[in-house]
């Protein structure tokens, strides 16, 4: 019966524990404490069959608990109890999503090698092996980054945890970052394995201890001060509406708050002003001249199809003459299957129709822009490639109003990570928080309070010099994998 017990401890509740723990550091100061043991967990059970799947879950469960502020949906259409349903339905299957994927990855792994072998085979064939394993992980989040779902694994959420590490995204990317953390995972395991099987460890311990100082001695140099001195002075609103009152502001309201915050920008001397994801009707006309260049988020039709977008509207002009609309929209919330169009009253917001791909924003007498609505920001290739496409700065505008601070905190580390892989400064403009400017190597240089209406001025540098990573992406890295898929099954 105590055996039964144990068995059934190490069976479930240890990979539960793993995979609370992972999810919990996701995008947390305590990072450095949680995801080892998280990923030593993982590694320890790889070949367990289910205990992956409950990792998985219990990973998906702990990060993205912040689904279940969905509810109410009411505001959207949906009936309290349709909202309910909907709100656990998404949370949930999420989480059972994540489970599968993470059952696959060790199935796979139980296949490609036997735990014994880690500890009496070829040291090299191990690696190869283990290291393929790590790529297939991190490759698999690259492609969950490119779906409308916002997946945050451990390769975007590093960030407050440990900076130096984060930093070798400059070279290989986000991407790369994730397979160095679950190599560290599995140093750790293989030192805990041979501790409790007696064997020798000084070499193994040595042999990492000196590799990860390495990796932060390299991080820390890639992120050196620079001089910089191309400043261009933007003012941000972060507005503090919440999203079911939004609809119920006119434009004559909205004009006169406007007309407010232009006067102030223009006093603190701002060559732009920037308001949030969502702020004005796709109806919305200034009822004056606008007293200062404005990218505003908003809406607007084309051909009676609703898109949400940035909207630009030039010092001296009523009606916007710039835009670029968001491709990446919410399921569900702003976009739902064809299918659904029959049911009357679903969604009163679920109509937007996503605009081009390209995330690069360039008008007469602003900055070249990689642009971000929402959960774009985690979309790290189109983001590299408006940089690639002369962006000289990142604006992030977004709405995380009725989510808690959690998601807030993950929104400025995948954020950070954008601005560390292509050395440009990011400035984030949202409703209800985050909002402030990201310097070039990740960390924050200001940022309103959540939750309150407030008003700032930020300075970022418009930057030309592109980082290892921007110019050749993920080249090397996929070149490598090509290289550990041959010698693992075509040997």
């Amino acid at each position: 019966m105590k055996a039964l017990k144990r068995d059934n401890f190490n069976y479930l509740l240890i990979p539960l524990i793993g995979g609370f723990s992972g999810g919990y550091a996701v995008s947390s100061n305590l990072w450095i404490f949680f995801m080892p043991l998280s990923l030593t967990i993982l590694w320890a059970g790889f070949d367990k069959g289910f205990s992956n799947f409950f990792w998985g879950l219990s990973f998906i469960l702990a990060s993205h608990y912040w689904l279940l502020y969905l509810h109410p949906l009411t505001w959207l259409g949906f009936s309290w109890i349709i909202s309910l349903f909907l709100t656990t339905l998404i949370y949930f299957g999420c989480a059972i999503v994540g489970g599968c994927l993470i059952f696959l990855w060790g199935y796979l792994a139980k296949k490609l090698i036997n735990k014994k072998y880690i500890f009496s085979g070829n040291i090299i064939n191990v690696f190869l092996k283990i290291l393929f394993l790590c790529f297939l992980w991190a490759f698999g989040e690259l492609i969950l980054s490119q779906t409308p779902f916002f997946w945050i694994g451990i390769g975007d959420s590093l960030i407050p945890g440990d900076f130096y590490l984060a930093s070798l995204a400059r070279w290989i990317g986000s991407t790369g970052v994730c397979i160095l953390q679950l190599l560290m995972g599995f140093w750790i395991f293989c030192l805990f394995e041979k501790w409790k099987r007696n064997l020798q460890i000084k070499g193994l311990l040595f042999f990492g201890t000196i590799s990860l100082f390495a990796l932060h001695v390299g991080g820390a140099f890639l992120t050196l001060p620079k001089s910089l001195d191309n400043v261009y002075p933007v003012y941000i609103w972060q507005t503090n509406t919440p999203t079911r009152e939004k609809l119920l502001i006119n434009n004559n309201t909205m004009n006169k708050k406007i007309s407010i915050v232009q006067e102030r920008a223009l006093s603190k001397n701002a060559l732009l002003l920037v308001a949030p994801e969502g702020t004005l009707r796709s109806d919305f006309i200034f009822n004056f001249p606008s007293k200062i260049n404005t990218l505003s988020g908003g809406f607007r039709l084309v051909k009676n199809q609703l898109r949400s977008s940035l909207l630009f509207f030039e010092k001296g002009e009523k009606l916007f003459s710039g835009f670029i609309d968001k491709n990446r929209l919410v399921p569900i919330g702003e976009k739902y299957p064809k299918v659904f169009n029959k049911f009357k009253g679903l969604s009163s917001v679920g109509g937007i129709q996503p605009g081009q791909k390209s995330r690069y924003f360039s008008l007469k007498n602003l900055p070249n822009f990689a642009i971000s609505i929402c959960y774009e920001i985690s979309d790290g290739l189109k983001i590299r490639t408006a940089i690639r496409s002369g962006a000289e700065m990142i604006l992030a505008i977004a709405n995380l109003d009725p989510y808690p601070k959690k998601i807030h905190d993950q929104f400025l580390s995948i954020a950070s990570m954008r601005s560390i892989e292509n050395n440009r400064e990011t400035i984030i403009v949202s409703n209800t928080g985050p909002s402030g400017l990201i310097r070039s190597d990740g960390r924050i240089d200001k940022l309103i309070e959540n939750n309150i209406s407030e008003n700032i001025t930020v300075y970022p540098n418009k930057i030309n010099q592109n980082t290892f990573y921007n110019k050749f992406g993920l080249q090397v890295l996929i070149i490598v994998f090509i290289l550990l898929i041959m010698v693992n099954f075509f040997t």
